[in-house]
């Protein structure tokens, strides 16, 4: 019975240190990215203020990195009518860099960006970004809220880093 003991707090103990370690990764990963993004970038001043993706790594990111994608930007409309909340995507952008104010890397290639929308990567991004804008702020109508307007919606290829949505 103490050796079952012994070996279940050694599991326990390995699985906890496996989860530091992970922990850890992904906090190097998001600092050392930070590093290489220009002073003034948003997602810079996000991770030296402390911000943090999910470090929980998905197969899109994947698929993402595969195509040079770093950030996936999709420009939403929302409108409420009758009381029902419709989110429409007006357009998707595939970027070669994280949130840039001076170049984007934008991917203009007609061949890859039909690649991408082969792969099926772009209809999983977008089921994606909808289910999650559908939890958003904007997701409750609050009084005196515009019932129909725009707002940029993010998805990034690395789970160390937080993503970052603009309204306009």
């Amino acid at each position: 019975m103490r050796t079952v003991f012994i070996i279940l707090c050694f599991v326990f103990s390995a699985n906890a240190q496996q989860v530091d370690v992970a922990k850890q990764s992904c906090e190097d990963r998001a600092l050392q990215i930070a590093k290489t993004l220009e002073t003034d970038n948003f997602l810079r001043r996000s991770i030296e203020q402390g911000d943090r993706g999910k470090c929980v790594r998905q197969s899109w990111m994947n698929e993402m990195q595969k195509f040079g994608i770093k950030q996936a930007s999709f420009l939403i409309e929302y409108s409420w009518k009758n009381g029902k909340l419709n989110f429409k995507i007006k357009s998707t952008s595939y970027l070669r860099f994280y949130y840039s104010n001076y170049d984007t890397g934008e991917i203009k290639d007609k061949n890859l960006l039909r690649e991408i929308k082969e792969s099926g990567l772009e209809q999983e991004l977008q089921e994606i970004i909808l289910a999650r804008v559908k939890t958003s702020a904007f997701a409750t109508y609050k009084k005196g809220q515009v019932k129909r307007d725009v707002f940029e919606a993010n998805i990034l290829d690395d789970e160390a880093l937080p993503v970052l949505d603009i309204i306009f």
